[in-house]
């Protein structure tokens, strides 16, 4: 069998005529894919502007007219500051009951001294010489007493015989009279001498008191923390004796008195916690209960302040007398409490919403809450403040309140403005 062979024809344009179809050129596709291209890189270009300004919104919020805070929960301690001096509880001042040159010392500063111990002497020689004078006059007081008794007996031998001769009718009216006369005169004598005796013996009893006063000793158990006196000092008795030495009881025991002001006296009771220190042990804390408010007001430089004693425990005896104590006392303490800080309670818009308020000046603790570019005024009840935040009623956890007014209103005539007087 014989093959045909088939010649394939040449396609047809669309007029019937020949065409030859030829592969696209590289400037041609260049061409087509310029436009595909440029629309890919505006479109990023786009996508970047606007995800720029989203975050540059979110990073910078519109401005404000007010610097604001959250209502927020605080743990509120409401003290009262004072400043104090640290004291013994009980010091004994001693001092001298007779006049005399200090002769011997046995206490000095710090020194431990028992009740009755010796602390100073003065020179006896005077006092003892006191009492030789007051026995020997107390033993001419006894001889005069002997005598005055011998003649009181002599008049009595004669009264009682005259007595019998006028009885007799041996002698006369008037010897007896002279008689009973001498008798009388001779027991009054007798008595005489009988004081003249407790005279002495008085006198020589206080010339013994003073030898015994000439040595000083110790009213009571504790320690000396002042001395005043030196070997060789005169000391002299008077109505105001100087003080010699002044002996606190117990050093564990010591008190703190503060001066409180007349502001801050009203919140300040017995049995409350405070604490304090002191520049000797600036690092540590001495803790201390309120023992007694005094009514006794205290007036300088026309600043009015009450004495507030309180009791500390010093085991250790770090505490000092004379000691600068930096007091603060526990009036309250409030956990978790709603608080806004101070500054919101401080701050008065110049431009309040219409309806913040009333007519005429609003009256109460309030606080201003943004509403739009003007503020709105929110009353509210206030308790206890620690000077920097305060507990409030009134408000929800989280609200908003204004503060401050922002720096670029203060700079372009903002609508608020901060006073720092109250409601």
């Amino acid at each position: 069998m014989s093959q045909i062979a088939f010649t394939p024809l040449p396609p047809l344009t669309p007029h019937g005529s020949e065409a030859t179809v030829r592969p696209p050129s590289a400037s041609s596709a260049r061409r087509y894919r310029k436009p595909t291209v440029a629309v890919l890189a505006l479109a990023l270009l786009v996508g970047a502007i606007a995800a720029t300004a989203v975050w540059y919104r979110r990073a910078h919020p519109a401005a404000s007219a007010f610097r604001t805070v959250p209502v927020g929960l605080a743990d509120i301690t409401q003290s009262v500051t004072a400043t104090g001096t640290v004291q013994p509880v009980i010091t004994s001042p001693v001092g001298a009951q007779v006049s005399g040159i200090v002769w011997k010392l046995h206490a000095d500063f710090n020194s431990k001294v028992k009740a009755g111990e010796i602390m100073v002497e003065l020179d006896p020689a005077l006092f003892q010489n006191a009492v030789a004078l007051a026995t020997a006059q107390l033993a001419e007081a006894e001889a005069g007493l002997t005598s005055a008794q011998a003649t009181a007996l002599g008049a009595r031998v004669a009264r009682d015989r005259e007595r019998t001769l006028e009885r007799q009718s041996l002698a006369s009216t008037a010897d007896l009279d002279a008689a009973e006369a001498i008798f009388g005169q001779s027991a009054g004598l007798s008595r005489g001498s009988l004081a003249q005796i407790a005279l002495a013996r008085a006198q020589l009893d206080h010339a013994k008191l003073d030898l015994e006063h000439s040595i000083v000793r110790a009213p009571v158990t504790g320690t000396v923390i002042s001395r005043n006196i030196d070997i060789g000092q005169a000391v002299a008795s008077t109505l105001t004796a100087p003080t010699l030495f002044t002996i606190a009881q117990d050093m564990t025991k010591m008190q703190v008195h503060a001066a409180v002001d007349e502001a801050d006296i009203g919140g300040v009771r017995a049995d409350q916690e405070a604490a304090f220190t002191v520049d000797a042990f600036g690092d540590q804390s001495f803790r201390a209960v309120v023992w007694q408010v005094r009514n006794a007001p205290a007036t300088l430089s026309n600043v009015v302040t009450y004495d507030v004693v309180l009791n500390v425990d010093n085991p250790e005896e770090k505490l000092r007398p004379g000691m600068t104590a930096n007091v603060t006392i526990l009036i309250v303490h409030r956990t978790r409490v709603l608080a806004v800080p101070n500054e919101a309670l401080r701050f008065r818009p110049a431009m309040v919403a219409a309806n913040g308020g009333s007519s005429g000046r609003p009256q109460g603790a309030a606080v201003y809450v943004p509403q739009g570019s003007l503020a709105k005024r929110v009353p509210i009840k206030i308790g206890v403040t620690d000077g920097n935040m305060t507990e409030v009623e009134g408000l929800a956890l989280g609200r908003d309140v204004i503060v401050d007014v922002a720096r670029s209103a203060n700079k372009g005539g903002a609508s608020g403005g901060a006073s720092a007087h109250g409601p």
